[in-house]
């Protein structure tokens, strides 16, 4: 049985019900993340008043800490969640500008920014050549010990065999260095996201926009629509995805509470 604590039900994506799974918004920004959770493709943990017949339910994703909030709420239990989850690693909580749902949530935020995320991929756009001298190679055991983003796979999904099984990633070698590593995932309702890592000292190069065109031909041969989300702060990735093709971008603010003194990790 579920360990009730406080006023809530504490479940793993196993024990999700279609109950549960129905109070989701797949409108909520980043919601593939949300929605690959409640399908067990991804790493997280679903807090409910009644498995069967939920008021509400709070899912937060493993990789970033972002919740997800849905159903009826009451701001004293969602604020003592929130606190509570700060104890093990930083909570984030990304919404419309608009959503009414801001206000149930505690005040002082430690971060207040915003994030944009990118749909709509130009389908008839061709991948980029790979380099002379370069290959693409698929993520395997033997490379995740270079990539940069290995430990965020393994959060993602609780274990790179998993990430491995469930996920997509695509390699760009030079003999046998590594240049840049792009990965698809994690996906819910045939959206995929896409995620890529440089090589620090190759950085400026061209490296990850053929590596993310390949990856998104890949997907989208499969019958994936592909994802981009990035903090808008960060140019790079919004003139990247804009490079890439991706057609709609929309910007949601994003509010994060820390661990207490721990550092800020990178937003989502």
């Amino acid at each position: 049985m579920p360990e009730k604590s406080l006023s809530y039900l504490t479940f793993n994506p196993s024990q999700v019900t279609p109950a549960i799974k129905s109070l989701f918004l797949p409108s909520d920004p980043a919601s593939v993340r949300c929605f690959a959770v409640l399908a067990g493709q991804a790493a997280g943990k679903i807090f409910t008043d009644n498995p069967e017949d939920p008021s509400w339910a709070v899912l937060q994703e493993a990789a970033f800490g972002s919740i997800y909030m849905a159903g009826l709420l009451q701001p004293t239990m969602l604020q003592q969640l929130v606190a509570n989850l700060r104890m093990e690693g930083d909570v984030l909580v990304g919404l419309w500008s608009e959503d009414p749902r801001w206000s149930l949530l505690p005040p002082g935020p430690d971060y207040s920014g915003h994030t944009i995320e990118f749909a709509d991929h130009t389908l008839d756009q061709p991948p980029m050549k790979v380099p002379a001298g370069c290959k693409l190679v698929r993520l395997n055991h033997s490379l995740s010990k270079q990539i940069t983003g290995r430990n965020m796979l393994i959060h993602m999904y609780g274990s790179l065999q998993l990430a491995l099984e469930w996920g997509y990633g695509l390699c760009l070698l030079r003999e046998d260095e590594l240049l840049c590593e792009a990965f698809a995932g994690p996906c819910a309702n045939s959206v995929i996201e896409i995620g890529v890592e440089t090589q620090p000292h190759h950085m400026h190069k061209g490296y990850a926009t053929i590596t993310c065109s390949q990856l998104i031909h890949q997907m989208e041969h499969l019958g994936f629509n592909t994802y981009w989300n990035c903090a808008s702060a960060n140019q790079a990735s919004i003139a990247l995805a804009r490079k890439l093709g991706y057609q709609t971008q929309k910007e949601y603010r994003l509010l994060a509470w820390f661990k207490p003194e721990s550092q800020p990790s990178s937003s989502n």
